[in-house]
């Protein structure tokens, strides 16, 4: 294969395809799909698992206006049921499916001649009346159904064929104090274009927003409690006037602690500092530092106002271990896709002796745990091969106490010629022998506590109760 050949295979295995170095990769925005049901004769089926999250949340669309009906608590036996129309007060209802483990198979369908939904789990149905507030609403004939969102439980549903169908997540894992995010627009040119992004703690249960909008060549931004607050009721335009005026543009949201920083096709077009006393319209937005410090761990391109957004950089695969992580293998190995989880054991040789069994992929040699997983040498290898030496050592000390026998006996004529001045000599000897093996012993004894000592320490240190990431073989504790 000549140079040109080797290029050309290269080309195909990363950047070509789209490809960005470390396993990162340009995908499709994720969107929520439209179906196509009339909500009467065809009701909608979907599968629920509540280790994704507890809310379904769909929005019915008649010719005219919509309707949404949202399922919530969904992990617990008391599960929430509201229907809301625009104008309309919501009417809100608990009702006990009497869940048990995380995956649930719903129909949700409505009769417009008894005025009635039915919401059934697991085969159990519940019947219930349209709202009295305006029934004329809930009975107009339904053209689509969308999953929204806020619906982070739904895992499949069946479309117009009786499939099963994945649902597209559209929350996307990336630890944003790691990485930032990365993602293209390609209509810079157009009227009054939005991208909205909201991002996630680990437990989606804290969350802000990040909103670009621009109209033609006049850019700004908002972010939710830093400079715009009250629901929206209080802000300040923060604009920036230097934006690159390509069609095509790729744009990236930099966080780090006490500011965010935003890039378009790599020119940095504005540093927010987070403030928490800056007077705006109304009021001032408090809390904007301890928000914006929280740590991210997914983010979501929220459909219901981004029109722009197209493709959006995956995080980096995590590619090796921390040097402090000696003996630990994996389970699957190496490379590894971000947000996989890892089942972790020791390699031969080692013994596992405290730490996670799962660790979590956070992308390059970085990743997520409880406590750091620990292998520590096997001394009683150390010890076998410490055994078989003292063998040999024994089996020379025999063949040299032979050989010394030999001598002995060559010498008794010697000693006799001699007479008493040989005493002296012997006396000479015997001390020597005993000062040279006293050293060796020392000598043998220093080793072995050598040997012993860095057994104990080969695996490093050992931490309980707090979240880490390891980065360039250095742990960083977050409480």
């Amino acid at each position: 294969m000549n140079l040109l050949e080797v290029l050309l295979v290269t080309c195909l295995l990363s950047t070509c395809l789209g490809e960005d170095g470390g396993g990162r990769v340009w995908k499709t925005v994720p969107r929520r799909p439209y179906l196509k049901n009339d909500f009467e004769s065809t009701p909608l089926q979907i599968q629920t698992d509540s280790r994704l999250g507890d809310t379904v949340y769909i929005e019915v669309y008649p010719v005219v206006d919509q309707y949404s009906i949202q399922i919530s608590n969904i992990r617990e036996s008391s599960t929430f049921i509201v229907l809301t129309a625009p104008g309309i007060q919501s009417d809100f209802i608990i009702n006990h499916f009497n869940l048990t483990g995380p995956i649930h198979e719903w129909k949700i369908s409505k009769d417009n001649k008894y005025s009635k939904f039915k919401i059934s789990c697991d085969g159990i149905e519940k019947i219930y009346d349209f709202p009295s507030s305006d029934q004329d609403t809930w009975k107009r004939q339904v053209d689509e159904i969308k999953f929204m969102p806020f619906d982070t439980a739904t895992s499949r549903y069946k479309d117009s064929n009786w499939t099963w169908q994945d649902l597209a997540q559209v929350r996307l894992p990336n630890r944003l104090s790691l990485y930032p995010i990365e993602f293209k627009t390609n209509d810079a040119s157009a009227a009054r274009q939005y991208t909205h992004i909201t991002l996630y703690t680990a437990d989606f249960k804290a969350e802000t927003k990040v909103d670009i909008q621009w109209d033609n060549d006049d850019y700004q931004f908002w972010i939710d409690q830093c400079n715009r607050c009250d629901g929206g009721q209080s802000y300040a335009q923060t604009r920036f006037t230097n934006v690159p005026g390509d069609i095509e543009q790729t744009w990236k949201l930099e966080l780090s602690p006490g500011q965010l920083d935003i890039h378009c096709n790599g020119v940095k077009v504005y540093s927010y500092v987070y403030n928490d006393n800056i007077k705006y319209t109304n009021s001032a937005c408090m809390g904007c530092t301890a928000q914006m410090n929280m740590q991210f761990e997914y983010f979501e391109f929220n459909e219901a106002n981004d029109k722009a957004a197209v493709e959006y950089l995956t995080p980096p695969q995590c590619t090796g271990l921390p040097e402090s992580w000696a003996g630990v293998k994996m389970e699957p190995e190496l490379p590894l896709p971000y947000n996989t989880r890892v089942s972790v054991s020791c390699a031969d040789g080692y013994n596992k002796t405290s730490g996670d069994s799962e660790v979590v992929c956070l992308g390059e040699e970085n990743f997520g745990f409880n406590s750091q997983p620990v292998c520590r040498k096997d001394c009683s290898d150390d010890k076998k091969d410490d055994d078989k030496d003292d063998d040999k050592d024994h089996d020379k000390d025999d063949d040299k106490d032979k050989d010394d026998d030999k001598d002995k006996d060559d010498d008794d004529d010697d000693k006799q010629d001699h007479g008493k001045d040989g005493g002296g000599s012997k006396m000479l000897y015997l001390g020597i022998g005993l000062g040279a093996g006293f050293v060796v012993g020392s000598l043998i004894g220093l080793v072995l506590y050598l040997v012993k000592a860095k057994c104990s320490r080969s695996a490093g240190r050992s931490n309980a109760g707090a979240s880490y990431v390891v980065k360039n073989n250095k742990a960083n504790v977050y409480s």
